[in-house]
């Protein structure tokens, strides 16, 4: 995974001015103390990760710190090369109880989360649109050897909303977890997973993304790399093969595939 260089001006204490309280922005997260609010300005929510936390995900390879880094400049591609806006920044610093943390503060989003808003015409389609846009992220990072944004593909991640001072309604993606992958096999998993979350959209919605089923496609027909182990080449293809076989319907969707974020392929 891409390495960044030493630091040497860490934060040893909380970098803001304003209190932090506890969110109630979402139920699932509330009595997890990771969600926070500023006291003083209700337009910011603050995602908490401990350093603990992230180097057990990504063992060890890349400090927390560079994690931060790195998630700041995948979110401004996704949102700089393909349209999906993620208005998140990240800040390394500790907590109130001395514990090193990495805060990512987000934009608070005035709107209806796209699992559960009314499904209109309108939504529909830019929904669609941002199904293709996903797929094209992942079919843009296949032939590359970088990192790349691997919990992404939940409708229940994005808000159809307005920020403070928007003018218009847009799509925000608001579940902005440090979440990053490398690898070829994993882009396969993610991959699996993107049409298993696209899917339950559009049996929701009442229609095909034809565009981003056929992007998916793409991904799935383009040929692996050569540098990669046999055992890799095994793995990705049978995944490949199951990604088929749910977008042709030949298969039914298996409830036992590995997530991306909780898988161990490279």
């Amino acid at each position: 995974m891409e390495k960044f260089p030493p630091h040497e001006n860490e934060n040893t204490q909380v970098p803001f001015g304003d209190k932090l309280t506890v969110s109630k922005i979402s139920e699932v997260h509330i009595g997890r103390d990771k969600l926070f609010e500023f006291e003083h300005n209700p337009d910011k929510i603050i995602r908490v990760e401990s350093f603990s936390t992230l180097e057990k995900r990504y063992k060890d390879r890349i400090d927390p710190i560079d994690v931060a880094i790195l998630g700041r400049k995948l979110y401004k591609e996704l949102e700089n090369a393909y349209g999906i806006f993620a208005p998140v920044d990240y800040v390394a610093g500790k907590d109130s109880k001395g514990d090193k943390v990495v805060y990512g503060i987000t934009d608070k989003v005035d709107g209806e989360n796209l699992d559960e808003i009314e499904v209109t015409p309108e939504i529909i389609e830019k929904v669609e649109l941002l199904y293709s846009s996903i797929s094209q992220y992942y079919l843009d990072k296949l032939p590359k050897d970088e990192p790349y944004l691997a919990d992404i593909n939940n409708a229940s991640q994005y808000m159809y909303g307005k920020r403070k001072d928007d003018e218009f309604s847009r799509i925000y993606l608001v579940d902005t977890d440090l979440y990053i992958r490398d690898g070829k096999v994993a882009l396969c998993n993610v991959v699996l997973w993107l049409y298993r979350h696209m899917a339950s959209v559009e049996r929701k919605y009442g229609k095909k993304f034809t565009h981003a089923r056929e992007i998916i496609g793409q991904i799935l027909n383009t040929p692996l790399p050569q540098n990669i182990t046999e055992e890799q080449r095994t793995a990705a293809q049978k995944i490949i093969e199951k990604t088929k076989g749910y977008l042709e319907g030949r298969i039914p969707i298996d409830n036992k595939d590995a997530h991306p974020i909780f898988s161990n392929l490279k």
